[in-house]
């Protein structure tokens, strides 16, 4: 039977491989629309539709209309990359040609201040509310402060020591359902809404202790969870939080604001606003150091 052959929509920067090597996968989880990989050194591969935005670690492919991976693998099943071509047994992709995407360089970003960064705040929030109740996504946190009230409420404070900030996170990795529970995706908004600002001094001591009490609780989460934690720690996110956070440095009109984080709450069942929950948390430690910048 002849192979199918599938369009590449695009490589995430993460992963593309040269011309010459080999890489053996198998298939470690399957949904309708993605397929996850894994190979015996724990790399990640995701395959995605062109209908979810980019990955760092991920290819979106282009298949047939009704195309369910569901449907059209198998778990444990061998899957190739090598020349450049995608290779399973029943279908093939030749990413040579594929675009590769990348994130905006930092360099290139123009600054904002931090008062500019602070200010979206309160728009977020309430943007964060609306979508929530409006699509009924819940999570098993309390993404705002006291908000909703059911839920665990995250207690990472810019201003802890280690031991402090180890129970906070061990209160957050692992928690919550699904392939990337809510805590981690959480943390992951968190790290990333601190990244752009790691140059001032109590922010750069936070993020290191917090970086070490994540690192050490890697195991306590699921593999994929494990995965994109990982890659947050380094800095690498996925392309919507990569443009939520070019558009608050450059100022961008509040319109864009809002369409980017919507791009971000629309990841997953509760992923993406479970990430922006972190997000807003990142923010208000940033008020706490500017306030206390003032006193």
């Amino acid at each position: 039977m002849a192979l199918l052959t599938f369009e590449v929509s695009s490589v995430g920067y993460l992963a593309e491989h040269g011309p010459r090597e080999t890489r053996r996968f198998w298939v470690h989880s399957h949904f309708q629309h993605a397929l996850n990989l894994s190979s015996a050194s724990g790399e990640l591969l995701t395959l995605l539709s062109p209908r979810f935005q980019n990955l760092p670690t991920a290819i979106r492919i282009v298949t047939p209309p009704g195309w369910d991976w569901r449907h059209q693998s198998r778990p444990r099943e061998p899957v190739v990359l090598e020349g450049n071509v995608l290779r399973a047994a029943r279908w093939r992709a030749d990413l040579s040609r594929a675009p590769c995407w990348r994130p905006a360089p930092e360099k290139k970003r123009d600054a904002c201040s931090l008062d500019a960064f602070l200010g979206v705040y309160p728009a977020l929030a309430s943007q964060l509310i609306t979508y929530c109740r409006q699509r009924e996504v819940r999570s098993n946190l309390q993404l705002l402060p006291g908000w909703p009230l059911d839920g665990r409420a995250p207690r990472l404070n810019v201003a802890d020591e280690k031991l402090a900030l180890d129970a906070a996170v061990a209160e957050l990795i692992g928690f919550g359902t699904g392939l990337t529970p809510d805590g981690d995706d959480y943390l992951l908004g968190y790290l990333a809404a601190l990244r752009p600002w790691q140059y001032i001094e109590n922010i750069a001591a936070h993020l290191k202790l917090l970086k070490l009490a994540i690192k050490s609780m890697l195991h306590r989460t699921t593999s994929i969870s494990r995965h994109y934690l990982t890659l947050g720690l380094k800095g690498h996110y996925s392309e919507p939080i990569d443009h939520l956070i070019s558009i608050l440095i450059r100022g961008s009109p509040v319109s864009d604001i809002a369409t980017a984080a919507n791009k971000v709450m629309e990841f997953g069942a509760s992923s993406g606003v479970d990430c922006l929950g972190g997000f807003l948390h990142g923010i208000r430690s940033l008020q706490t150091i500017a306030q206390e910048e003032t006193r």
